[in-house]
């Protein structure tokens, strides 16, 4: 029943849609905070990220928030990914993931998700683990925040979106090549805590992609 709730959801907000890039970043959550859909009883989910104040969903479902600040030291970090400039949409494809992967130990290193198992391994309980919901959400941020400092050159953060129907759901954060207009897939799930994302072509994703060792 949650997995029904939780896809019908996800169509109903357009949290899977094709929205613009600048509208505010919305977690969904279990079924338990049905009502509280954007925010906990603590602190809003910040919808309009920036490095020294954003959030993080874990726990699955975004069932837990953290709150994360980066110093401009760390930023700075991340700002030199991405120094050189990429000459072409595939090597800013590896230099988003590259960011993404640091954003993740980073953030980790606050939320206590740096020890996130890849997929939903669960075996040692639910706290700091994540989901696809959260992957993807979370990586959302992340990429609004490249794309906010100036950082992306040949694409744009897009939405999220899912593929497996009500019964096999999975979820992922999305880019568009701007030249091209071709959506990309940035899955975070099937790796662990700092591990570089996949980005694929969004119809081989929606196909049932995964990565070779599985």
């Amino acid at each position: 029943m949650k997995i029904f709730i939780l896809i019908s959801l996800c169509y109903l907000l357009n949290a899977c849609g094709s929205s613009p890039s600048h509208d505010p970043i919305t977690p969904i959550q279990s079924i338990d905070t049905i009502q509280e859909l954007t925010e906990n009883f603590d602190k809003p989910f910040i919808g309009h990220p920036h490095p020294n104040n954003y959030s993080i969903c874990h726990g699955h479902t975004c069932a837990e928030f953290s709150f994360i600040s980066l110093s401009n030291k760390q930023w700075q970090t991340i700002e030199s990914i991405f120094f050189p400039l990429a000459s072409n949409p595939q090597q800013e494809r590896e230099q988003i993931k590259l960011a993404i992967a640091q954003l993740e130990i980073m953030s980790g290193e606050q939320a206590g998700t740096d020890k996130d198992f890849a997929e939903n391994d669960t075996s040692h309980g639910l706290h700091g683990q994540l989901d696809c919901i959260d992957e993807a959400t979370n990586s959302t941020v992340y990429l609004r925040m490249l794309q906010q400092a100036g950082l992306l050159t040949f694409h744009r953060q897009s939405s999220r979106t899912s593929r497996g129907g009500l019964f096999s759901p999975h979820n992922t954060a999305t880019i568009i090549e701007n030249n091209s207009n071709t959506r990309y897939a940035v899955d975070s799930w099937f790796g662990a805590n700092g591990e570089p994302p996949a980005i694929i072509l969004l119809p081989q994703w929606k196909d049932g992609w995964k990565p070779t060792s599985h």
